[in-house]
């Protein structure tokens, strides 16, 4: 197995393959960090039965005990969030939505960080993927012109299978890389979402315990 990739490698040029290569492994690098990020530590997986548990401890007036359990629950990022808003219960509406609104913008930055740049690795890893289909002609067309009988056949096949070993290994890279950024992206915007959703969740329960407590009917 490791002749015939190594052929192939040759046989697409070291440079070009090489270079998408490299854009592969850093590709993989990127994806597989993003990915476990997204589904072993950012995520909260069962974040309505969380969040029914704080629910349930916030209307019993026990805030110590919520936040000893979203401290517990990190580094998912929902309970970060949450200990945030938490902490300001006893403060003022205001304070306790700009203290809500300041950790969701603190933790947006982790989950957004990296994934865009996958558009570049499929871009970069198509270009170099053309740029040695282009090597390869060169050297086939070139030998149309220069060499004679068997010597032109050879590289002239030479040249073809150079031009297309680099453009289909140059497209597959490519493709990995958009693919995984579809999928990285919808994860990462089911993370935002249960981030704001329960974040808005707490401020109401919040406004409404602070309602309670003066007495005043809940609207």
């Amino acid at each position: 197995m490791f002749d015939t990739i190594a052929r192939l490698f040759y046989q697409g040029g070291p440079f070009v393959m090489s270079g998408i290569l490299f854009v592969l492994v850093i590709s993989v690098v990127l994806i597989g960090e993003r990915a476990v990020r997204y589904w072993f530590q950012y995520d909260l997986a069962n974040s309505s039965g969380f969040m029914a548990a704080v629910q349930k401890m916030i209307m019993n007036n026990s805030i110590e005990n919520a936040i000893r359990l979203c401290k517990n629950a990190r580094p998912k990022l929902v309970p970060v969030v949450l200990t945030e808003g938490l902490m300001r219960a006893n403060d003022s509406e205001e304070e306790i939505e700009n203290a809500m609104e300041h950790a969701t913008l603190s933790v947006l930055p982790k989950v957004t960080r990296g994934v865009p740049f996958l558009g570049t690795t499929a871009n970069v890893a198509t270009l170099l993927g053309l740029l040695g289909t282009i090597f390869g002609l060169i050297k086939a067309f070139g030998a149309a012109a220069t060499a004679t009988g068997v010597q032109k056949q050879t590289i002239l096949a030479e040249g073809i299978a150079e031009a297309l070993t680099a453009t289909s290994f140059g497209l597959s890279t490519a493709l990995l890389c958009l693919l995984a950024h579809g999928f990285l992206m919808m994860k990462q915007g089911t993370i935002i979402n249960d981030i704001n959703q329960n974040a808005s969740r707490l401020i109401d329960l919040l406004i409404t315990r602070k309602i309670k407590m003066k007495g005043s009917p809940v609207k």
